[in-house]
């Protein structure tokens, strides 16, 4: 929608989760410090995970000390526009909580969780979100839409910051309020989506990237409801009303590239202590 006085750019999206997942394994240790390792070596560096900078958050936060090792192990796909390392941080923010009885409730989770980045308050509670400001003003939706999701990631690595660097607001405010509004209208008629469905970041990602163009045409012809990229990219996802329709889209695309097959699902703070308190209950 533009950009804002503190630099960020005012958005208009929806967020919805779903059940592709990294894996966090948390273990108490009696290091006296937080450590950190990842299957991906890129991604090792401690200071600059969001996980480790959730832990120091939390510290400076409750004027406590972690002892604790965390090793995550990366299925989300790295620079695709899929909020991998904001969802890792909200469940460590929420199992760092718990694990340690440090008594934050959800308000104070999410002021914690925006300090992180935009769109990490958006994985404290899962589901479906209708999100403004810089992504942190959340509306939570009840509804769970029923689809097939089909992820296509080709080997393109788009950064966040320069496809908003980059971006040009030719679209008029009129204009993306409008689409905006057919958008929430449609997310359960299928036909409609195809129309409302849009992403403005995708202009400037695909004149750089046009292969991105080229996948996103190739599943509309497949006959994916809507097709979109996800957030900044590189990610480009098509809804399906059936697993038999994203079948041949599957088989055609994984030739090439990453592909992934996903549902929606709802899992938050409340998931995260029911499966925490499961964890621990032998002591």
């Amino acid at each position: 929608m533009g950009q804002r006085p503190d630099a960020y750019h005012e958005i208009e999206t929806f967020f919805l989760q779903i059940d592709l997942a990294d894996l966090l394994l948390f273990k108490l240790s009696p290091s006296r410090e937080i450590k950190f390792t990842c299957n991906w070596p890129e991604l090792a560096e401690p200071e600059n995970n969001l996980c480790v900078k959730a832990c120091r958050l939390l510290e400076a936060t409750c004027g406590c000390r972690l002892d604790l090792e965390i090793h995550l192990e990366k299925r989300i796909p790295y620079g695709a526009g899929l909020g991998g390392g904001s969802s890792n941080a909200a469940v460590v923010l929420m199992a760092v909580n718990q694990l340690f009885r440090l008594g934050l409730g959800l308000d104070q989770l999410s002021d914690l969780a925006a300090r992180l980045g935009s769109d990490v308050p958006f994985f404290l509670d899962g589901g479906l979100a209708y999100a403004r400001g810089r992504g942190e003003i959340l509306t939570p939706l009840d509804y769970l839409p029923d689809l097939w999701l089909l992820i296509v990631k080709p080997e393109i690595y788009v950064s966040t910051k320069w496809a908003y660097d980059n971006l040009k607001f030719g679209l008029t405010k009129s204009k993306k309020n409008t689409t905006f509004a057919s958008l929430k209208n449609s997310l359960s008629d299928f036909g409609a989506l195809r129309e409302a469905c849009q992403n403005d970041m995708e202009e400037v990602v695909f004149t750089r990237y046009p292969e991105l163009a080229v996948i996103k045409s190739r599943m509309h012809d497949a006959g994916a409801l809507p097709v979109s990229m996800s957030g900044s990219g590189s990610a480009i996802f098509g809804i399906f009303a059936s697993q038999h329709a994203l079948n041949e889209s599957l088989r055609v695309f994984g030739i090439h590239h990453q592909v992934f097959v996903a549902r929606p699902i709802r899992s938050g703070m409340r998931q995260v202590q029911e499966l925490l308190a499961s964890s621990t209950s032998g002591g």
